[in-house]
């Protein structure tokens, strides 16, 4: 006889495997909390670095109030890319609005690098480096006026000069409640006035009411001590400091507000900024996890199937795939142009043939082709990328520009005298044959790309010139001689055109896409940067 097997003894005699499962609440960058894993921790001061392929983009706006004067209306657009190894780069564009004009004043690029994973090393430096091109004039003076009389120059106001600037970037989280960063920054022009600037700034922050740490609420503080070529014994001290308030509307959306009140005499009255950002791609989350929480990790024991006796198998699912080989792309984006000479023209009638008389018209400073200092407009490109990394195409565009002239004919002794300004307003449009790199990243709707191309432009280019002849008896002078203007209408040139950007792909079929550009056109004072923005339609 068998002894009776019990099958059912047996599988309870099974003890419960104990799985350890671990996992972080909300992943950051290097182990850094998420609130400072986001690049600008708050309006005046950045921390660490983004996680790898994570993009943040940010809309900025700083009003600054004076005691004597109209206000100061900075617009900053800025976009930035975080690598692997601790590594980030970004972009941004500044533009400025003061006493009833406006324009371009910077595009910037840079990068920084942390030096260790978060808390490796104490306050987690990392190193930040930014470059400054001057792409408008100076609407308001940084520093102290200009002696009497040197205000601007006879070709009109001094360029924006490019520069340089160095930070280091501090930060910390103390306890469960508050974190810290401190930016210390050095600035030098490279041309002009020279102007030097070094200081700090820092921020304290803490979160309050809201779950998930939706709401933070703090103090920040900046110093700033700038001189000249002309006063480096005797700088400008400014010091603003007051409330910071940041807010997420949704999970990957932030709006920072800081009203910041001067201590000193040379300090604005106020400062106030108002930053909207969005931080997407890399690792993300619903909110941040509150920082009691942020370190800890549910830990427990896990059932393993009693009865089944199957083995479990672990499939990874390949990465959708964005953009793909033989694919055409057609791309439809409105632009917004800014011309990168100075923009003075001289629009007075009288000084017009006085300096005529004197051996040289004096017209001016501004853009020889397009006419303006900007303009908006639209266009289009198709391209076929052979490989997903590269491809060959066509583009064109179309710009409302427009150019200020003017008519002049004077004969004294027949009693005529025309003088008159005309804003001519035509379109400027360019044809060109494009090489496009692009990168998709891996398992991502994100490609950077970069393009070139060359091509013609045309509808602009006009030009003017005034000629006079003197009156026998009379002075060589405004109004004693003949003085005549002559038209030169547009002309065709040669346009080559490279710039940069980034694609986001909603679906396989339809992107965004943003970027930046330079267009040179052959010729003196002609040259241009465009920014664009569109949908890009891929089969």
């Amino acid at each position: 006889m068998f002894p009776a097997i019990n099958h059912s003894a047996i599988a309870q005699a099974v003890t419960d495997q104990e799985v350890v499962v671990t996992g972080e609440e909300v992943p950051s960058a290097y182990g850094a909390p998420p609130g400072l894993s986001r690049s600008r921790f708050s309006n005046t001061t950045q921390a660490y670095v983004l996680p790898p392929w994570a993009f943040f983009f940010g809309e900025i706006y700083e009003g600054q109030g004076f005691r004597h004067g109209p206000p100061d209306h900075l617009f900053t657009q800025e976009i930035e890319m975080g690598l692997p190894y601790r590594f980030g780069v970004a972009a941004e564009a500044k533009f400025e609005r003061f006493n009833g004009g406006g324009g371009p004043e910077t595009v910037s690029v840079e990068a920084r690098w942390a030096l260790a994973e978060w808390n490796k090393i104490p306050l987690n430096p990392t190193l930040f480096a930014e470059y400054k091109f001057g792409v408008g004039t100076i609407r308001h003076e940084e520093g102290p006026p200009p002696p009497p009389g040197e205000e601007e120059e006879e070709s009109g106001p001094p360029k924006v000069p490019d520069a340089y600037e160095f930070r280091l970037l501090l930060a910390q989280d103390f306890g469960e409640r508050l974190e810290w960063a401190m930016n210390w920054f050095f600035e030098k022009e490279n041309t002009g006035d020279r102007g030097r600037e070094w200081g700090f700034s820092q921020s304290i922050m803490t979160p309050v009411f809201l779950p998930n740490e939706r709401l933070k609420v703090g103090l920040e503080m900046e110093y700033k001590n700038f001189t000249v070529k002309d006063t480096r014994g005797d700088p400008m001290h400014t010091f603003v400091i007051g409330p910071t308030l940041a807010w997420k509307p949704t999970s990957q959306t932030r709006l920072d507000i800081s009203p910041l009140l001067g201590c000193t005499d040379d300090s604005p009255v106020a400062d106030v900024f108002a930053v909207f950002s969005w931080l997407f791609g890399g690792e993300g989350a619903a909110a941040e996890a509150p920082v009691s929480t942020r370190y800890r990790y549910y830990t427990g024991p896990v059932s393993a199937d009693r009865y089944s006796g199957k083995e479990t198998k672990q499939f990874v699912l390949p990465c959708p795939q964005w953009y793909g080989d033989n694919e055409w792309n057609v791309n439809l984006w409105g632009t917004y142009v800014f011309t990168n000479a100075e923009y003075s023209p001289n629009l007075d009638i009288p000084d017009l043939i006085q300096s005529t008389t004197e051996g040289a018209t004096v017209l001016g400073s501004f853009d020889r082709y397009i006419g303006n200092d900007h303009a908006w407009g639209g266009g289009g490109d198709i391209k076929y990328f052979f490989h997903r990394y590269f491809g060959i195409g066509l583009e064109g565009f179309a710009l409302n520009a427009h150019k200020r002239s003017f008519d002049i004919d004077l004969r004294p002794l027949d009693g005529v005298f025309i003088g008159r300004n005309i804003d001519d307003q035509r379109v400027v449009g360019a044809a060109l044959g494009t090489f496009t790199l692009r990168y998709p990243i891996p398992c991502t709707r994100f490609a950077p790309y970069a393009w070139a191309g060359g091509g013609v432009i045309f509808g602009g280019g006009e030009s003017d010139s005034v000629t006079t002849q003197p009156i026998p008896g009379l002075p060589n002078e405004f109004p004693t001689v003949n003085a005549q203007s002559h038209h030169f209408d547009r002309e065709t040139k040669a346009i080559g055109h490279f710039g940069f950007g980034l694609e986001f792909r909603f679906t396989r079929n339809i992107g965004w896409t943003n970027d930046l550009s330079w267009g040179v056109i052959d010729g003196p004072k002609n040259n241009f940067t465009m920014l664009r923005s569109g949908v890009n339609f891929a089969f």
